[in-house]
């Protein structure tokens, strides 16, 4: 859990020491900020109108909000520090604008339509509008990390069905791959270690990506190591077991026929697959005189475990037969 939140914290510290962007850059980030951590409360003395509170356990993130309020024209935007209690255990940030603030800046970052209602729906959609700037915002107000060491995991917890379904939609088309929801449709879940590498660079961490990308190929490459091993070792039980089967088929033609019953080609490989137990076939093939290739001892040996299978006669043998208790004298 705590190398889970220090890379977190990693990515939301680099994205938040980013300068802030242009005019529609910053917007996107701050409505995204607004949207995925924000909520508009209408408690209070008065018809004053909605409050907005924006709440985080960054402060990285509430420095970055309390910058893009102020560049985007927020007036007197407050940051309060709520100390770990109850069930709460970290401390929270809120940044807060007053009621005669937060209408304007809500219906401007899509959170209110003109006459005050609240709107469901993103104010960017994809192809339009400062998508990867919208997505930085939705990374530094709901996203979890899992440690680049550990399984990949990206989490995207806005708090809402609607903004998880339109956020994954977002990453679907910048990434040009599928995107999914988990099971409760509340949260973005991104298990590929190469798709939240892409993530990383979409929403500009690129010193988070480097970090996750080497912890990446090196999981990678001890997976094909672990897997080129376990073929290796495969490979060599495989021939040990081939040898070990020519090696019975050889003494059993021996002890059934003899020596004299052999041509001089299955006499020959007969002995050397003897006298080297542990040879491969291409080493048997480069003791015989003249060296053969593999392909042919392979041919001579199945020969030697034919002869070994037939009877005096030349005959395969069938099943053998076991007598029953009445049979047996």
């Amino acid at each position: 859990m705590e190398e889970t939140a220090s890379f977190t914290a990693a990515v939301r510290q680099e994205l938040s020491s980013r300068p802030v962007g242009a005019g529609a850059q910053a917007w996107a980030e701050l409505a995204a900020i607004a949207r995925c951590a924000g909520r508009l409360n209408w408690s209070g003395p008065g018809p004053r109108g909605p409050r907005l509170v924006i709440a985080t356990t960054s402060g990285a993130v509430a420095r970055r909000t309390y910058a893009l309020l102020t560049h985007h024209g927020a007036h007197h935007p407050e940051i309060a520090v709520r100390a770990p209690s109850g069930v709460h255990r970290r401390t929270t940030y809120e940044v807060r604008l007053t009621p005669d603030a937060t209408e304007p800046l809500a219906q401007d970052l899509g959170l209110l339509d003109d006459v005050g209602h609240p709107v469901a729906v993103l104010p960017v959609s994809p192809g339009n509008g400062p998508v990867p700037a919208y997505l930085r915002g939705a990374v530094l107000a709901c996203a979890s990390f899992s440690s680049p060491g550990r399984e990949p995991h990206l989490e995207l917890s806005p708090g809402s069905r609607v903004v998880a379904q339109a956020l994954a939609a977002l990453l679907t088309h910048e990434l040009d791959r599928s995107v999914g929801l988990a099971a409760d449709r509340d949260r973005v879940v991104v298990k590929s270690g190469e798709t939240i590498g892409d993530v990383l660079v979409l929403v500009g961490a690129s010193a988070a990506f480097l970090r996750w990308d080497e912890h990446r190929m090196r999981r990678q490459l001890r997976g094909e190591a672990n897997r080129l091993a376990n073929a290796d070792a495969a490979n060599l039980r495989r021939s040990i077991e081939a040898a070990a089967a020519q090696i019975r088929a050889v003494e059993d033609v021996i002890s059934r026929h003899g020596w004299e019953a052999l041509d001089d080609e299955l006499r020959e490989v007969g002995l050397a697959r003897l006298a080297n137990p542990a040879a491969s076939l291409q080493e048997v093939g480069a003791l015989l005189d003249p060296p053969v290739g593999k392909s042919v001892v392979h041919r001579r040996l199945r020969r030697l475990i034919e002869l070994g299978e037939a009877t005096p006669e030349g005959r395969r043998e069938g099943p053998r037969h076991r007598p029953t208790s009445a049979e047996r004298p």
